[in-house]
Formats: C-alpha cells, sequence, structure tokens
C-alpha cells in the first residue's frame, strides 16, 4: 500500500541523535496526533470508496453489495427481475370484438410493460433506513432504470404523545 505511514516510527527516524530523548519524543507525537487522526480518517474513507468503486450495477455485485451493507449474516436481500406483461383488454359489445377471456390473471399496474419497475428488491423483512436504501440503490442503478422495494418493515408510527411540528 502506497499509503503506510506510521508517524511515530517517522518522528523517531527524523529526529537527529542527539535529540532523541523521551520528552522530546513525546512533545512531537503529541503535536503530531491530529495529523494521524486525519491520516486514519483518511484511510478509512479510501477503503470505503474502494468497496464502493469494486461494486457496479449488475446483479450479482449488487445483490451483494446490499447484503454486505444490511444483512451481512443471512444475506437475505434478493433482487428481482422486474415482470414485462402485456394487458389484456375486455372488449365492448359495442366494439364487436371476440369475448372469449380465457385465463386472465390480475396484476398491479407495476408488472405491466412501460408503466411498472424494471426490477425489484425483495429485503425480507430487513430492517434499514428508506432514505439510506434508496441512496445506495440510486447509487449503483442504472441511469433510467426504475426499482420497487418489497416487504421492508414499516417505518415507527408517531404515538399521541409525541406532538407534530
Amino acid at each position: 500500500m502506497r499509503y503506510n505511514i506510521d508517524f511515530n516510527k517517522l518522528i523517531v527516524l527524523l529526529l537527529p541523535t542527539f535529540l532523541r530523548n523521551p520528552r522530546l519524543i513525546g512533545f512531537l507525537r503529541a503535536a503530531v496526533n491530529p495529523l494521524s487522526k486525519l491520516y486514519d480518517d483518511f484511510n478509512k474513507y479510501r477503503t470505503e470508496d474502494h468497496k464502493r468503486l469494486d461494486h457496479n450495477w449488475q446483479k450479482c455485485y449488487f445483490e451483494k453489495r446490499l447484503n454486505d451493507i444490511y444483512d451481512s449474516t443471512e444475506r437475505k436481500i434478493k433482487i428481482i427481475e422486474g415482470e414485462k406483461y402485456s394487458r389484456e383488454y375486455i372488449y365492448t359489445h359495442g366494439e364487436r370484438k371476440p369475448i372469449n377471456l380465457g385465463i386472465i390473471y390480475i396484476r398491479s399496474s407495476n408488472d405491466f410493460a412501460d408503466t411498472g419497475s424494471d426490477f425489484t428488491i425483495d429485503m425480507n423483512k430487513v430492517k434499514a433506513n428508506e432514505d439510506d436504501l434508496n441512496a445506495q440503490i440510486n447509487f449503483y442503478k442504472l441511469a433510467g432504470t426504475r426499482y420497487n422495494i418489497i416487504n421492508l418493515p414499516k417505518r415507527f408510527q408517531l404515538t399521541d404523545n409525541i406532538q407534530r411540528i
């Protein structure tokens, strides 16, 4: 790693040998401590950015990243491909079209082509902050794709004791 710096060791190495006493080394370590904390924060954010860049919009990587963030033990979050059903219309007598209906399934409006979602994320009762989840999904999904989240536990409801603003 290019960014592997041990500030305590660097202080001793850069200090001339005739000035190396415990009191001066302690003073310099105290002076460099804020820089060391900034360096630790930099490494933390750097590793997080590398994790974000290692994943992309592909289903397997996308699902893995969501499971890493929200459900690292059981890994229950699944991504389901969007359903693209064509609409079946029932004609009136005035239109003089055939009345044979056959088997018709009742589907939600999200399941039809050009009106619904491109993929569905099944949270499987995994607790997550909905805003944070939407931010993660929007970061990784392809632009222009629509999604639907199912089985997400509801947010806490306001009780009567809490005054609404």
